[in-house]
Order: structure tokens, then sequence, then C-alpha cells
């Protein structure tokens, strides 16, 4: 079974059905999801977004088209999955700050407080 990944960056937290199923599609997070699925919730792949906007309740009449294709984009799909927590690489020759614990185990800060 071929996946996809959905990343929701809208401001809302989505939930559809497909195959008696629900899935939540949280803000901020990516959920795992069949291809077949992403085709049924999103239009994923298919040309007439028309009936997907209206299923999800981003579009009740024609005139709100395009503003129900904007809340569409805010929803990432794609066939790999996003890397997650993913360190930055650190600039040359900066190193970190080291802090240093007495013998007590505490660091200088916390005995100031």
């Amino acid at each position: 079974m071929e996946t996809v990944y959905v990343t929701n960056n809208s401001g809302k937290t989505l939930v559809a059905d497909y195959a008696f199923k629900n899935y939540e599609f949280p803000v901020g997070e990516t959920v795992q999801l069949a291809v077949d699925a992403a085709k049924h919730i999103f239009g994923f792949g298919v040309n007439n977004k028309e009936p997907h906007l209206i299923r999800l309740g981003f579009m009740r009449v024609n005139t709100e088209r395009e503003q129900a294709l904007e809340k569409l984009e805010k929803f990432e799909i794609s066939h790999v999955a996003p890397e997650q927590n993913r360190s930055l690489p650190s600039a040359v020759g900066v190193v970190p700050l080291r802090v240093e614990k007495r013998a007590g185990g505490k660091s200088s800060l916390a005995r100031a407080a």
C-alpha cells in the first residue's frame, strides 16, 4: 500500500473520514495516510477539487472556490516523510558556552537565585 504524508499548516485541526474510519489532522503535525484516503479526502492527484472542497466543508457555493482552495493549500502532501527534530549545523569556530558546576551540583546561576 502506497502512503503519503499530510502536514496540517492551517490554524485548525481537521477531522475527515474515509472507509468508515476517522482521520485527525492536528495543527502542525504530520499524519501518514494511504494514497486512496488522500485522494478521497483532499483530492490528491485529482484535477477537479470541488467535490473534495465541499466534502471538507471548505466550500458551500461556487463563489467560495478561491478561498476554499487557499484552505486546501495549507495541507502539505508529500511522498517523503518530513524530517523531524533535525539539528541545525553549527557555525564554524563557534563553541557553546560552558556552565560550571560546583561540588554540590548546582550552577552558579542557581546559587544566586
